[in-house]
């Protein structure tokens, strides 16, 4: 039998610019993603422990799954044709829960190791005296790191591989035989499975002691009669411990932004204004539509403040004429009046006709701060012409704001750049000087550079 036969899964996939806040709400799901290129190409795989290392690290909110992911050619994966007692040899060795399925470096799947469990424990069950293969089975089921447990339909348990005595701190020679036990705190699915016939999988199961396990539960059916129930079960006890704290950090996180809000109206507004993320044609001048960011105004202002931030740690607020309270201010109330086109995933627009002019929605903005919320002149100056080249300027602007607009336009599109296009960014500052080395799918930004804030000269660098 070969991977080709069993049950594989749609895999989880990223690009590989892919933030922490994307990959923790994939990976938590399934306990791994895959980095993948345009055309479907493995780069790497990004693990549960691998996620864990990353928000412990000083540069959590800057890593990207090209950072954190293990290289695609480092990660065992298997084929459609590979034979299932080499995946299962794969699953021994690796010591993971799920295997990429690639056909010509193309990911096609993931081979979840509960597929090979339910293939052999079925085969152990049909071949039960008949010597060869009954034993091979046995081997690999005994083998395998997922726990699994065979109960009949009076609940007496017939298999009980180590997986299943490390992670039930039981020995299998005192359960084989046994009645099953219920360790979980809730009513366990194994009664409803019994009676419906029905399988039901990746139940979350809290333990008694604390842990949280999850778990598969498949009938064994004769003739039209359930003869009992395969269980197979691995801890995720750490994954779930990841989940609460990425929720944690993200409501410590929203907790914190909305002090520095002046009402509800404007946390509202921002939270209602989407973004989308798309994919550019050069050739067309248009982009296709392949994600909705229903709070993406929000996300935008929050990663601008994660840059300003950045910048900050490197010295930029030590700069004469540098005020982080106006450029603070102007991060929040700059797109407050902007204005989105209900747009769909899939959908393929002309970026100029499809959105509003920017320096439109700007000046609505500075309208809006400074008449009902009576922001300071330097702060309305900032919004208004963020959007504007310098030699579209009026006359009258203060030429004392000038290196701080450079810098909110470089912060705005660097924002842009994380919220829209997962892009990677790292920043150097050196006096006046604000170097960016950043890596875009869009080709305009896809490019480092530097730019000095004092006297405006902008320099594209050649750096791979």
């Amino acid at each position: 039998m070969k991977v080709k036969d069993v049950e594989t899964l749609d895999p989880v996939t990223v690009n590989p610019g892919a933030s922490i806040d994307r990959l923790a709400s994939l990976v938590t799901e399934r306990g791994i993603a895959y980095a993948v290129s345009e055309t479907g190409e493995l780069l790497g795989v990004v693990t549960g422990s691998s996620l864990i290392s990353a928000l412990t690290s000083n540069y959590a909110r800057a890593a990207t799954a090209q950072d954190i992911m293990v290289a695609a050619d480092s990660f065992p994966h298997v084929e459609p044709e590979t034979d299932l007692h080499t995946a299962a040899g794969l699953f021994e060795s690796s010591r993971v829960t799920e295997l990429p399925v690639v056909a010509s470096g193309v990911l096609v799947g993931s081979l979840p190791q509960r597929s090979v469990l339910m293939t052999f424990s079925t085969t152990v069950a049909s071949l039960k005296g008949n010597g060869y293969h009954e034993r091979r089975a046995l081997a690999i089921l005994q083998s395998l790191h997922e726990g699994l447990i065979v109960i009949d339909r009076d609940l007496i348990i017939q298999e009980f591989n180590p997986a299943a005595e490390r992670l039930m701190n039981a020995k299998a020679k005192d359960r084989i035989g046994q009645k099953a036990q219920v360790v979980s705190r809730d009513e366990s699915p194994i009664f409803e499975v019994m009676r419906t016939g029905k399988a039901r999988y990746n139940v979350m199961t809290p333990l008694a002691d604390g842990r949280m396990f999850s778990v598969n539960y498949v009938p064994m059916v004769e003739d039209g009669e359930v003869q009992g129930i395969i269980e197979t079960f691995h801890d995720i006890t750490e994954q779930e411990d990841l989940r609460s704290q990425l929720v944690s950090s993200r409501d410590e996180l929203d907790r914190a932004f909305a002090l520095t809000l002046p009402n509800s109206r404007v946390e509202h507004k921002l939270k209602h204004t989407p973004e989308y993320r798309d994919r550019y044609d050069p050739e067309t001048g248009l982009i296709t539509v392949t994600e909705v960011i229903e709070d993406g105004n929000y996300k935008h202002v929050v990663n601008a403040l994660k840059v300003l931030a950045d910048l900050n740690t490197k010295g930029i607020m030590s700069l004469l004429g540098i005020s982080k309270d106006v450029l603070v201010q102007s991060i929040i109330f700059h797109d407050l009046g902007k204005s989105q086109p209900q747009l769909q995933i899939g959908q393929t627009v002309d970026p100029k006709k499809a959105f509003e002019h920017s320096p439109a929605h700007a000046a609505r903005s500075a309208d809006i701060a400074s008449h009902f919320y009576h922001r300071d002149a330097d702060v309305i100056w900032l919004i208004r012409y963020h959007h504007h080249r310098e030699d579209e300027l009026p006359l009258d602007f203060p030429r004392h704001l000038m290196p701080m607009l450079r810098l909110l336009q470089l912060v705005d599109g660097l924002s842009a750049a994380l919220t829209r296009r997962s892009a990677q960014i790292k920043l150097d500052v050196e006096d006046t000087r604000v170097t960016v080395y950043e890596r875009n799918r869009h080709p305009d930004f896809n490019k480092s550079r530097s730019v000095d804030l004092f006297t405006g000269e902008a320099v594209v660098l050649n750096i791979d």
